[in-house]
């Protein structure tokens, strides 16, 4: 079935201080205390700046609707689109290549890469494609006329799992598995068999390679169920079983279409209805959960759950008016809206991935790439601020495969910090946005396709620009 029906009705669905009494206070002061005081707001301003946003990265030439993205570190990523477009990135998100060649007509969904050069993505048509040269050219792996792909992950180069659609009611759904990589799609042992219902995208999680959970969609108007059905035994070892979780479906019926957990017994689930729920006990009985604050009447479009101990689970919903997203530790209790700039409260966020606590990016509507960090990774390295620019050393040096960079500006700029190789051909974009005055730390995390060698980076803010040399050992 075509993306769920919420997120596809909206598709088409496109700070500030106040300073009268900060003026009024400055006015009283003599010089000495105003010098003071607005060093004081530049800190507070230089710290507001360096917390974790959401920010736009870019928009992918065409302006597709992205589906699906594949998070590979913090310089690779690629997307699977409408309109049998499929991009990647090797910046960031700075600049996309258009990678298609060979790839039928008809909308991209389910996506998974391992690096620049390898890659996996699903079809409207419930095909599997993959690539082993950076996307030129891709292979028919799979196809079965009549499904549909919601999702798709592999491990490493020969692992890896797929879901599809069911051909129709009475039919298995197509939960696959390879340990071949991809030269063989087996069908799990005792996939379950669909009723009148069809899988989502993107509407699963895992914990490893043997727990999954996967919701569904009801498809019988005004619905007050939906399954979601999970094994702990692998896509491989079969064993599937179900449980249906109340709520209030539409014309088009209940979608349990947002799955994440944090750990194998506690996860949340959000529907089209507006129904969020979490379960503690790996997903055998399921609770309801106060919404987060604002909305009546939404859909949850996608959940993410982070797996480092954190609890942090994220939300994007929408009213069919604005997108948002919401974060909470502890399972609905609290939640803590993270606002996202104009472009991401109207085109929204389809799918999330994070890397880490601090880095995460997302995909949406009219191909909306989004980052969530410290600008570009950085961190404040202190609360000085500096009186020239300066770049320091990496350290450590030789690494592999991260490193840090310090750098600092005494006024705010577009700042750019670039890898480049021993003939002068940038390998990475570490930094390239406006930067707030002050103090930084940039992490560098190698991508795996940067071979052992002498490199050079080059930091680049308004006029002033300084090169220096790393090493990289592997």
């Amino acid at each position: 079935m075509p993306a769920d029906f919420s997120a596809g009705i909206f598709y088409y669905l496109k700070y500030k201080f106040s300073i009268h009494i900060f003026t009024r206070a400055i006015n009283k002061l003599n010089p000495k205390k105003m010098k003071s005081l607005f060093t004081i707001l530049s800190l507070l301003i230089l710290t507001i700046t360096a917390n974790a946003q959401w920010t736009v990265v870019s928009q992918v030439p065409s302006n597709p609707n992205i589906n699906s993205i594949s998070v590979v570190d913090q310089n690779v990523i690629w997307v699977a689109c409408d309109a049998n477009r499929l991009y990647k990135t090797t910046n960031g998100g700075t600049s996309w290549l258009l990678r298609n060649t060979g790839l039928p007509t008809g909308n991209l969904y389910g996506i998974s890469a391992l690096d620049t050069t390898t890659c996996w993505v699903g079809t409207v048509n419930g095909s599997i494609y993959k690539t082993s040269n950076g996307g030129s050219t891709w292979t028919l792996q799979f196809s079965l006329a009549g499904s549909f792909t919601n999702g798709l992950k592999m491990f490493n180069a020969n692992y890896g799992v797929y879901y599809g659609d069911p051909t129709g009611s009475g039919q298995p759904y197509q939960f696959r598995y390879t340990t071949n990589g991809g030269t063989n799609w087996l069908l799990s042992p005792t996939a379950p068999i669909a009723g009148n219902e069809f899988g989502v995208v993107n509407a699963w999680d895992w914990i490893d390679t043997t727990r999954f959970w996967i919701g569904s969609a009801n498809l019988a108007a005004s619905a007050t169920t939906a399954k979601v059905y999970k094994t702990s035994s692998g896509f491989g070892g079969g064993n599937w079983s179900s449980v249906n979780i109340s709520g209030v479906g539409g014309a088009q019926g209940l979608y349990y279409q947002a799955v994440a957990f944090t750990d194998a017994n506690n996860g949340m689930a959000g529907s089209n209805g507006g129904d969020i729920r979490k379960t503690t006990d790996g997903g055998n009985t399921w609770q309801n959960v106060t919404n987060p604050p604002g909305f009546t009447a939404f859909a949850a479009i996608n959940f993410h759950g982070m797996k480092d101990g954190s609890n942090a689970i994220r939300v994007s919903i929408s009213d069919g008016l604005a997108y948002k997203i919401f974060r909470t530790t502890n399972l609905g209790a609290v939640w803590t809206e993270e606002v996202l700039p104009a472009l991401g409260q109207t085109n929204g966020v389809q799918h999330m991935q994070f890397i880490n606590a601090n880095l995460g990016f997302s995909g949406g509507n009219l191909g909306l790439l989004m980052r969530y960090g410290n600008p570009s990774g950085i961190n404040t390295s202190n609360s000085e601020l500096p009186a020239d620019f300066s770049l320091g050393q990496n350290y450590p040096n030789p690494f592999n495969p991260s490193t840090k960079i310090n750098f600092s500006i005494p006024v705010s700029a577009n700042v750019s910090l670039r890898i480049f190789d021993a003939v002068g051909r940038e390998v990475s974009t570490v930094l390239n946005e406006y930067v707030s005055a002050g103090n930084y730390t940039a992490d560098f995390v190698a991508p795996s396709n940067m071979n052992s060698g002498v490199y050079f980076y080059t930091l680049t803010a308004g006029d002033y620009k300084l090169t220096k040399k790393l090493l990289l050992v592997k």
